[in-house]
């Protein structure tokens, strides 16, 4: 029997090989995001600096809106390791959610690159942003704020108050990064006090 010739194409990676190369893509396309702009770095660019044609770019990434949910899921947990680290030691529901609070407010204060991506990006519809928003792991980092107002109001933690409150708390801080970050010449009152009346009002 004539053997039969070997199989050509591209060589299978290994499970480890593709997170590898996918973080690299992610890590290069985080850097090309900040400094150009979501909408004005096409695949074409992104796979030269990774070298990869963008055909072979696509083996990692279905699309440039792939690996910016992916960029999203990354900058915001971690957002939510510093939320962590700072509720790790506190005594109690009221303390958990002030230290949550000034934790979250501050990590987007601090890195305002990171919020202009996740928050204000132009070349993103609605509807890419209400997907990711609405997904189960996003959804999963903000129940120690749910968590927490329903402890502080003893109540549910499903009860219709406890969303409307946390739902509150969650846009009062958003409105006060947004003010902060975008009206900087404006003098605004110092954000840990701000953060503070929010929790406060809960």
């Amino acid at each position: 029997m004539a053997k039969q010739p070997a199989l050509r194409g591209r060589p299978t990676l290994s499970d480890n090989a593709m997170t590898e190369r996918r973080e690299e893509i992610a890590s290069v396309a985080l850097r090309l995001f900040l400094d150009e702009g979501f909408a004005s770095v096409s695949m074409r660019r992104l796979g030269k600096e990774v070298g990869l044609t963008p055909m072979a770019l696509y083996r990692y990434y279905s699309s440039k809106l792939d690996i910016l949910a992916r960029l999203w899921g990354h900058i915001i947990g971690k957002a939510f390791e510093d939320v962590s680290a700072a509720t790790q030691d506190c005594a109690n529901a009221r303390a958990i959610l002030h230290a949550a609070a000034q934790a979250y407010t501050s990590y987007w204060c601090n890195h305002t690159d990171h919020y202009h991506l996740v928050f204000m990006n132009s070349g993103v519809g609605n509807a890419d942003v209400r997907s990711f928003v609405g997904d189960d792991a996003t959804i999963a980092h903000y129940e120690v704020f749910f968590q927490a107002v329903a402890s502080v109001r003893s109540e549910d933690r499903d009860s219709p108050s406890v969303k409307i409150a946390t739902d509150g708390l969650l846009c009062h801080l958003h409105g006060i990064m947004h003010s902060l970050i975008t009206m900087q010449g404006y003098p605004w009152t110092n954000a840990s006090q701000l953060v503070d009346d929010a929790v406060t009002r809960v």
